[in-house]
């Protein structure tokens, strides 16, 4: 991991980035690699923060952005609820993909329980597949090396299993930072609350004290392919 220069997020949701990984995106940064997250779907408005401009959740955005380190970020603004899996939006992504050319990927884990999340995983396994093939010339760049590691981060349903485990001890408070810029979002739920609580079981239960991310790993140096299984682990 300490050789990464360029890593990937893909985010379903505005602060879905933040929840399932941003420990680790907080880690990358510090190791000195380049993070670029895809926010695949535009914000979905409820009664609970009707006032809030466009503008000014774009701003909650980029604040968290910043507060991790991210290097850009780049939002597709795919309409919530009737987003689709069109070739237009796997093109859109091969196209980022064969331009950041990750050493390392991040997804939601293929059984989250928002369906939105599950087409988004279904959206990046694809993409991967495609940004390394000899086909899809129109989205311009070479073919892209397959990432040596490929992570499926948990937002709305934890997972039942878990390949991978990454210690934020050290992160932490970076990332309930960046949970905290998104000031709209907190007024549905404690959000800032729930990483820290979700942090500390799972670094509890994978090394006995501390934070922790875990991940399902979907691929290592090869191309990405479905299936769990169990355990767990850490990097320094």
């Amino acid at each position: 991991m300490s050789a990464v220069t360029d890593v990937l997020v893909v985010a379903p949701h505005p602060d879905d980035d933040v929840i399932g990984c941003g420990g680790s995106i907080a880690k990358h940064v510090r190791d000195g690699a380049r993070v670029t997250v895809v926010i695949v779907i535009g914000r979905e408005r409820s009664a609970l923060d009707d006032s809030v401009s466009d503008a000014a959740f774009a701003a909650e955005t980029e604040a968290a952005a910043k507060a991790l380190g991210v290097h850009r970020c780049i939002r597709f603004d795919e309409p919530s609820r009737d987003f689709v899996l069109s070739r237009r939006v796997h093109l859109d992504l091969v196209r980022v993909l064969r331009e950041v050319r990750p050493q390392v990927v991040y997804l939601p884990h293929d059984n989250d329980d928002d369906v939105e999340h599950r087409m988004v995983h279904r959206l990046t396994v694809e993409a991967l597949w495609m940004a390394g093939s000899e086909f899809f010339q129109e989205t311009g760049g070479r073919p892209m090396p397959a990432p040596g590691l490929v992570l499926g981060y948990e937002v709305w349903a934890p997972m039942a299993r878990f390949q991978y485990a990454e210690d934020i001890d050290g992160q932490i408070e970076t990332k309930v930072e960046a949970m905290r810029a998104y000031v709209s979002q907190l007024r549905h739920a404690a959000w800032d609350e729930g990483i820290r609580g979700l942090a500390r079981y799972r670094g509890a239960l994978s090394q006995g004290s501390g934070h922790a991310e875990v991940f399902q790993v979907l691929a290592l140096g090869a191309a990405p392919a479905t299936g769990a299984g169990g355990g767990g682990g850490s990097r320094d």
